[in-house]
């Protein structure tokens, strides 16, 4: 990892973990001044509000109290979450029997602001494909790594996997795919001019459709080809993101460009039942947001992951 981004990262973490300490150290200050504000806030509706009565008062007091106190707490919770330690429910079983459906984890949130992700590690990351939900899985593919699957075992620069076996599916299928990395030059291929069948023009439009569902670019952009340093790889769903990338290749022409981040291949344990790398390609290191290490609930399944 780049010294400038750990010296910012250390720098930010230092202030957000000097403003924890002092709130809680000055706890009785902090709520007195709170109180205070509160109280005026309250005192300032009542006077544009206009309320007479006591009763009236008191409820507004009690409504603004309320809603200072849970909105504190909620706003430290979500702090917390965010930057430290997160709160994830595993709702889909494609990390099984490690993680099973309706299991809780806490993930590290701060362990990848200061170093790469490792090879097993179990991720948070927000998925490339709709860009919308998070997903975990277990990073298998490092950048750099060239990966494939043989007779259900997977192999990351042509040494096997013992760990657990990996089936044939998806895009990967039996192919070969080299795991992009910072500075390496990516070629995205059309096999056709499609704006013959997408006449309206409406990007937009185009892009939520290659982004809908699992095999959506090889149906809108049949024979779209990823390549990295010259070899055929997996998709890098990120780019199709980009309006400019998309209009390009919706008019026949090639893309090509330097890969501006590091890339990493996620899969899930449970081989036959999960949605992952293999059929939408690659990670981007800025979506991977925290590292799940332990399951707090169902309390009789509390433990470590590995």
């Amino acid at each position: 990892m780049e010294k400038s981004k750990i010296i910012v990262n250390g720098i930010f973490y230092l202030v957000l973990t000097t403003l924890f300490l002092f709130l809680w150290i000055k706890e009785k200050e902090v709520v007195a001044v709170i109180r205070g504000y509160r109280d005026s806030f309250s005192d300032k509706l009542i006077g544009i509000l206009s309320l007479k009565g006591d009763t009236a008062q008191k409820i507004l007091r009690k409504t603004v109290n309320f809603i200072e106190t849970i909105g504190s707490a909620l706003i430290l919770v979500l702090l917390i979450q965010k930057f430290y330690l997160g709160n994830f429910l595993v709702p889909t079983g494609s990390m099984i029997p490690t993680i099973v459906p309706k299991d809780r984890l806490f993930g590290n949130m701060v362990i990848y602001k200061f170093k790469k992700p490792e090879l097993q590690d179990i991720i948070v990351f927000k998925e490339p494909v709709e860009n919308k939900v998070l997903y975990t899985k277990r990073l298998m593919g490092r950048p750099g790594d060239t990966v494939e699957i043989e007779y259900g075992h997977l192999y990351i620069n042509g040494r096997k996997v013992e760990e657990r076996e990996y089936s044939n599916l998806g895009q990967l299928g039996y192919n070969t795919w080299i795991v992009p990395k910072k500075g390496d030059t990516v070629k995205i291929v059309p096999g056709a001019n499609y704006t013959t069948e997408f006449k309206s023009g409406d990007i937009e439009k185009i892009q939520k459709e290659l982004l809908s569902a699992p095999a959506a670019i090889s149906q809108i952009l049949p024979d779209v080809e990823f390549y990295i340093n010259g070899k055929k790889t997996g998709m890098l769903l990120d780019y199709i993101h980009d309006e400019n990338v998309v209009n390009l290749l919706l008019n026949g022409k090639t893309y090509e460009g330097i890969v501006q981040e590091d890339y990493y291949l996620a899969l899930g344990d449970n081989t036959n039942g999960s949605y992952d790398s293999r059929m939408w390609g690659f990670v981007a290191e800025s979506r991977i947001k925290g590292k799940a290490f332990i399951r707090f609930w169902p309390l009789n399944r509390i433990g470590l992951l590995k």
